[in-house]
């Protein structure tokens, strides 16, 4: 069994962050930290943040979707957090025997020039019955070691205009327990009291004041009462600031630390200038073309969007009993499973901060749920450029080559390896027709053979139907080899 795949329910449910700006933290640094409260905090969208209270004779508590009593030391190479009461990632049965995954560790390591730190978290799979490890791994982030009391100032300007909260909502859904996260809708009024909207348009009257560098909330909802406490990581001139929330409430089953963009919403809506073009974030990329048609990374399947009469737009999901995820039915046997809602709320020159929101079955043809909240920033691109090759597309996908008269498909997708990894690999002709392992090396796809052939495909010129590449063996160039065209399978010639 490999753990990574029981992180997905948790990774998933990570708010969006953007990069943090660096801040040297070296060897010496870390050693010379004697007591504090602390956030390790990533810098890319789906790395963990977690609270540290370090005290003095090596002990302390931990929070993060729980919390735990610690013990932390000094190493030789950095700080090593261990937990009390290890973190449940996940609990599944397999044949009849229940297993856990949990975090039992954390180490801190300065990362290369000291301008930021890695720190890894260190992961297990006990079964339960016996309560013996089956299973250890850890997994490496960057990111930062952010001192409370050293983090940002808070705006005189609260009081003014509506804000959005980052995941101050939090439900469980469906019979998994699915874990949801919702930004909210707030208003501060200059008298410390503020009225928020949650996701299913209940409203919560607040009380708020600041403290130094923490901007406190406290309400009541559904007869829990919660306080969050908000600190600055980043502020954004003219947008608000990115934030990491500490929650407390009367329950004890949601998850205590939460992150992402606390904005001010400005007076916008979407339209044709500022909808059209490649979105972009990382490797996240979303293409809104002016015939209504949207395609995500290129190569998933297409949909079809719209304007709604409150100046956001509007995409669904549309299942067909046979085919699967379409573009458009062919029939009257299609049903929506997913709704989406964009809502711009800030920009920037060409960054978007944009309210995403979704509605979805958990079962086929069940009834919506909210699936989530939250505010993303993308680029916006006004060419819809392919600069090369990405594994955030070619990660579960089918591209059908043609050259000359020969057209056969091509697969390509991230498989298991018996060592509990996964590698890329791909296909010719049917899925189960592996070739070999690929990868993607300056934008360039490199597609190895079982006799240790590599053969080199490079784009040339693309549009949202097809690539155009050139193909040649390693050690050359385009012209050494031929050319072809990958076309994609995003159901696209559905739409008329």
């Amino acid at each position: 069994m490999s753990i990574a795949r029981f992180l997905i329910p948790l990774v998933g449910s990570l708010i969006l962050i953007m990069a943090f700006n660096t801040k040297a933290m070296t060897l010496s640094e870390l050693h010379q930290i004697k007591k504090g409260k602390f956030f390790l905090a990533g810098n890319t969208p789906y790395e963990p943040v977690v609270s540290l209270a370090l005290k003095t004779r090596g002990t302390g508590e931990y929070k993060s979707t729980s919390s735990s009593e610690l013990q932390w030391r000094k190493t030789a190479d950095g700080l090593q957090v261990s937990l009390q009461s290890p973190e449940v990632i996940w609990e599944f049965n397999e044949q009849g025997t229940l297993f856990r995954a949990e975090t039992y560790q954390w180490s801190v390591h300065p990362k290369g020039s000291g301008e930021e730190v890695t720190y890894i978290q260190h992961m297990r799979v006990v079964r339960l019955d016996t309560m013996e490890v089956v299973e250890t791994e850890q997994q490496s982030f960057s990111g930062l070691l952010l001192s409370a009391k050293a983090m940002g100032e808070w705006p005189t300007d609260m009081a003014e205009g509506v804000w959005s909260l980052p995941a101050v909502d939090h439900v469980y859904q469906g019979e998994d327990s699915v874990s949801v996260f919702g930004d909210v809708e707030a208003r501060f009024f200059a008298d410390g009291r503020g009225e928020m909207t949650h996701y299913d348009n209940s409203t919560s009257r607040f009380k708020w004041r600041i403290r130094g560098n923490r901007l406190s909330l406290t309400y009541w909802h559904k007869g829990v009462k919660k306080k969050f406490a908000f600190r600055i990581v980043e502020s954004i001139k003219g947008i608000g600031q990115r934030v990491i929330a500490t929650l407390q409430d009367t329950d004890g089953s949601a998850p205590l630390l939460r992150t992402g963009f606390m904005v001010k919403q400005q007076d916008l809506q979407f339209n044709y200038d500022n909808t059209i073009g490649a979105w972009r974030s990382g490797d996240i990329r979303y293409d809104y073309y002016e015939d209504h048609i949207h395609i995500p990374n290129l190569a998933f399947p297409a949909s079809t969007w719209t304007f709604n009469q409150n100046g956001e737009i509007e995409r669904q999901k549309i299942i067909h009993p046979e085919l699967g995820t379409v573009a458009v039915c062919p029939d009257d046997t299609c049903y929506v499973s997913c709704v989406f809602k964009m809502k711009l709320l800030a920009r920037d020159d060409n960054t978007l901060y944009i309210s995403f929101s979704s509605d979805s079955e958990l079962v086929p043809r069940g009834p919506h749920v909210f699936m989530g909240k939250a505010v993303k920033p993308f680029q916006l691109d006004k060419q819809h450029s392919v600069s090369g090759f990405n594994y955030s597309w070619l990660n579960q996908t089918t591209l059908t080559v043609k050259s000359g008269d020969k057209s056969e498909p091509y697969f390509f997708t991230l498989m298991p390896t018996a060592n509990g990894g996964s590698e890329y690999f791909y296909s010719k002709g049917t899925p189960r027709n592996v070739q070999g392992p690929f990868s993607v090396v300056d934008g360039k796809l490199h597609l190895s053979a079982t006799d240790g052939a590599v053969q080199v495909v490079e784009i040339v010129d693309a549009n949202r139907k097809a690539l155009s590449v050139c193909r040649y063996p390693l050690g050359s160039q385009c012209g050494a080899g031929d050319e072809a065209t990958m076309v994609f399978h995003h159901g696209l010639e559905q739409i008329k």
